[in-house]
């Protein structure tokens, strides 16, 4: 018994610290020359051979099994009332959602003027031409969005910045794509609740009937932000996550960390491209994404890397909590209208657990 027990605290350290350094961007730990430098070299994706390893194998496949009796035990638990109401608990504080994600974006964006930095520390602004210019763009657009005041016109000046950015630093701007979901949301539907805009414009009246697609939006390019760097960074550049492995001497916590980097560093791709897919189908999302949120936390404390051009994950993340379900696989298996409604019908419509939609609550609280 006392074996078993071992090696389930193995399994459940592994999962645990593999998931964290899924969410360690090397970009923050290792040396800005050192990340560059593997990034712009050849694709490598020697991350796959540690599973030519009997013992890693298995380890994996008990991880697997593992995780997916997580995701049965919460499915299952969803389907009770006790699921409902947590659920529904937490979308009576969808107009909230939007807020995270305004203040975050607006204090990254105030970051990355003040720093010289655009979005992350190893995005160096001075790279940019007309650097000043850039500069003045990000502090000015940071403002505006913080008060509500020319929001559309900020958030088209930041995403021009932003498409700028793909033709200095590659396609390595689309582990960054949460920065652009947001910014086109903002650009598409404004900010009409305690705004400058709305005292001057009023409520919005444009693309009312798509506004409840706004999560979409920002669900497909968190996630995709996320697969993309999984697979670039951590499965096509491995060396750059075992040198994070190694230096922070992550093997010498045998407990929780299997002796070969290259399995840490193939496991942390792959939770990475699944923790992201999971949230682009909006797939047992809410625990995906609080979840994910304490592993950030934890890499944050244990890497010590900078807090700022994290900070819109927590916005993104408390948004996708709080948001009503909408093209989701979760929507579609456990809304109430799934009894009443034709499925095609189901997958575009919110959800009306007390006679009217969430949608409808939220875009009043807005207007």
């Amino acid at each position: 018994m006392r074996y078993w027990s071992r090696i389930l605290v193995a399994i459940g350290g592994i999962f645990f610290l593999s998931y964290g350094v899924a969410y360690a961007h090397e970009a923050y730990v290792l040396p800005y020359d050192t990340f560059w430098a593997s990034v712009r070299g050849p694709l490598d994706a020697h991350a796959f051979t540690a599973l030519k390893n009997p013992h890693n194998l298995i380890v994996t496949a008990c991880i697997v099994v593992s995780v997916s009796l997580l995701l049965l035990a919460n499915f299952l638990l969803r389907l009770t009332s006790f699921g409902r109401r947590v659920n529904a608990f937490f979308e009576r504080f969808a107009h909230a959602g939007p807020h995270f994600v305004r203040i975050t974006i607006a204090i990254a964006l105030f970051f990355s003027a003040i720093s010289g930095s655009f979005l992350g520390p190893e995005l160096h602004t001075s790279l940019f031409p007309y650097p000043g210019v850039v500069t003045w763009v990000l502090l000015v657009a940071s403002i505006l969005i913080a008060v509500g005041f020319l929001t559309e016109l900020a958030a088209l000046a930041a995403v021009a910045v932003f498409v700028w950015g793909f033709f200095v630093f590659g396609s390595y701007m689309i582990t960054y794509l949460n920065y652009l979901g947001e910014l086109i949301v903002l650009l598409l539907f404004g900010m009409r609740a305690i705004s400058v805009d709305r005292f001057i414009f009023g409520p919005l009246r444009r693309f009312r009937s798509f506004e409840k697609y706004e999560t979409v939006i920002v669900r497909v390019f968190y996630g995709s932000a996320l697969i993309f760097a999984g697979i670039t960074v951590k499965l096509l550049h491995p060396d750059l996550t075992v040198e994070v492995v190694e230096d922070w001497h992550l093997t010498n916590f045998h407990w929780l960390f299997p002796s070969d980097p290259l399995l840490v560093t193939f496991g942390a791709g792959i939770v990475e491209m699944v923790i992201g897919f999971f949230i682009i189908v909006g797939f047992e999302m809410r625990m995906t994404v609080l979840i994910s949120l304490f592993y950030i936390t934890l890499s944050l404390l244990y890497f010590r890397e900078l807090v700022w051009p994290h900070l819109l994950l927590y916005g993104i993340s408390f948004n996708l909590i709080l948001q009503p379900e909408v093209l989701t696989f979760d929507h579609f298996f456990f809304k109430k209208h799934s009894r009443i409604k034709v499925w095609w019908k189901r997958i575009f419509s919110a959800h009306t657990p007390h006679g009217k939609s969430t949608h409808e609550t939220l875009r009043q609280s807005k207007s």
